[in-house]
């Protein structure tokens, strides 16, 4: 654009034909196209200058919106719609910036239906329709044709789409039942083919499976009599496993019962070793202690002898004693003293003989009392004796003194005093010797008693054994008895497994002769299937 500079201080004046033939230029460009031509002021009058300015103004406010359209228009001609405009408009102008934004406004909504169209069917979402009641005239109508071309396009496709629908639902009488032309037709004829062949087709499968399940019902049959009579054989296998294994459990319980049995004999014979050797033992301390029972009878034969003296000599005492009475009134009493102590010697002589009688033939260890309370009554005797010998000794001192005294008989009673002095001896001699055997017969009763517990213990411990013996042995018997029984039950189970195995048998030949007619049924369905082309099913 060539702009004018005024220089109306400076030119001189120029005529009016030179501004007419600048107007007559400008005009002819603008007519002829040349928007980008303006007017020149050089050698203009201020006022034309002015004019000419004002002229190439009124050229650029109407060149502007003129150019913005063309660009647009430009945009929209190679498939780009420009922005909207936004420049401030008066006038006409303005009008033309509303008109052009309301065409970009139509072209964005075209654009926008147009694509939410091609992604829904790209979805495969073909019920999408575009929206026309935003749209006048002939978009509305461009919008409503898109439409109107996919319900064309889509009415056949939903018909073979439902029609499939219903054949997956197995509904093998579904077809297609609109009128259509060309290519539709086709397509109608080719589904409506495609279900008639499927549909007959499978009205021959159907009778073919009806024909193989009837088999199959016998094959099933026949497998549910195999499967029942497996499981009752499973059944008495295990029974009889758990037969043999309780057959293994009292085997071997048996085997260490009769070795524990065995042992527990040898024990116990052992024991009756033991209990034998203690026995001869015993017999031999039994023997011992008699022979001591029959030293101590000759002793307390010696005692008894020696207490009747004594009383013989006590009574002749006693009749001196009465003529000396009166002058020995001493000695009558050491008479009555010796009387009293020949009592005593009696009843020791009497206690000892009951001592002997029960030392020789009362057992210690049993209702006579044990060796300690023998030896207590022993001891008892014992000290008896003595206090007998003791007091026959003082009594003879005394009668010795006494008889002293005595005028006319001292000589006699110191003779009758030196006998009784002589029997205490003697007493004395036989008490020692008492001492001494009964003091052996109690050790050996004492020796006696603790032979009677060892043997006690070894015949307990025989008895335990023989107890335990015979209970081992009933074991053993019950455990055989239970290994009868166990292989008598195990021969029944054999015998029903046979027979069950029988029925299997019988019932596999029976399903061997229904699964040769399903197999020819399989082959006549096979053929049938083969008819269809599989190849490439996947893709």
């Amino acid at each position: 654009m060539k702009r004018a500079t005024s220089k109306a201080a400076a030119a001189p004046a120029v005529p009016a034909a030179a501004l007419n033939e600048e107007i007559y230029r400008l005009v002819g460009a603008i007519t002829a196209g040349r928007l980008d031509e303006r007017g020149e002021t050089s050698g203009l009058s201020d006022d034309d200058a002015r004019l000419v300015e004002a002229i190439n103004g009124m050229l650029d406010t109407l060149v502007a919106p003129l150019r913005l359209a063309a660009g647009a228009i430009d945009e929209i001609a190679h498939g780009r719609i420009p922005p909207f405009v936004i420049d401030d408009f008066t006038g006409e102008h303005d009008t033309l910036k509303r008109n052009l934004n309301t065409l970009l406004a139509t072209l964005y909504g075209l654009d926008r239906e147009t694509r939410y169209l091609i992604r829904n069917i790209d979805a495969g979402r073909l019920q999408a329709r575009g929206n026309d009641w935003d749209f006048e005239g002939v978009w509305r109508d461009l919008i409503t044709g898109v439409n109107g071309t996919l319900d064309a396009v889509m009415g056949p496709v939903n018909e073979a789409g439902t029609v499939l629908s219903h054949l997956a639902e197995y509904d093998l009488g579904a077809r297609m039942r609109g009128k259509y032309h060309g290519e539709h037709s086709t397509i109608k004829k080719a589904m409506n083919a495609t279900a008639e062949s499927l549909h007959a087709a499978v009205t021959q499968m159907a009778e073919t499976v009806e024909m193989v399940s009837a088999v199959g019902g016998q094959i099933t049959a026949s497998s549910q009599i195999v499967t029942d009579g497996t499981r009752e054989q499973e059944s008495q296998l295990t029974e009889t496993s758990g037969v043999l294994e309780h057959i293994a459990k009292t085997s071997q319980t048996s085997a260490e019962n009769t070795v524990e049995a065995r042992q527990i004999a040898q024990q116990s014979a052992a024991s009756i070793d033991t209990a034998k050797t203690v026995m001869d033992q015993m017999l031999q301390a039994m023997a011992e202690i008699r022979g001591s029972a029959d030293n101590t009878v000759g002793i307390v034969q010696q005692i008894d002898s020696i207490a009747k003296e004594t009383d013989k000599l006590s009574a002749n005492a006693t009749s001196k004693a009465s003529l000396i009475r009166s002058s020995a009134n001493g000695f009558s009493v050491v008479a009555g003293e010796v009387r009293n102590l020949s009592k005593r010697c009696e009843e020791a002589v009497a206690r000892l003989n009951d001592f002997r009688r029960r030392v020789a033939f009362t057992p210690l260890s049993g209702n006579g009392g044990s060796a300690d309370e023998v030896m207590d009554e022993y001891l008892d005797l014992v000290r008896e004796l003595k206090g007998v010998a003791s007091n026959s000794g003082l009594l003879g001192v005394n009668a010795a003194i006494s008889a002293a005294h005595v005028e006319g008989a001292g000589n006699d009673f110191q003779q009758l005093t030196e006998e009784i002095r002589q029997l205490a001896r003697r007493s004395t001699d036989a008490a020692k010797q008492t001492d001494v055997l009964i003091r052996t017969s109690v050790e050996q009763a004492r020796r006696g008693e603790e032979l009677t517990q060892k043997i006690d213990g070894c015949l307990s411990t025989a008895v335990s054994g023989a107890a335990t013996i015979s209970s081992l042995t009933e074991q053993i018997s019950q455990n055989s008895q239970e290994q009868a029984s166990a292989i008598e039950e195990i021969s029944r189970s054999v015998i029903h497994i046979n027979e069950v195995t029988r029925q299997n048998a019988a019932s596999a030949q029976t399903s061997s002769e229904a699964a040769q007619g399903m197999n020819q049924q399989v082959a006549k369905l096979s053929r049938m299937v083969s008819k269809f082309r599989l190849d490439g099913a996947a893709g």
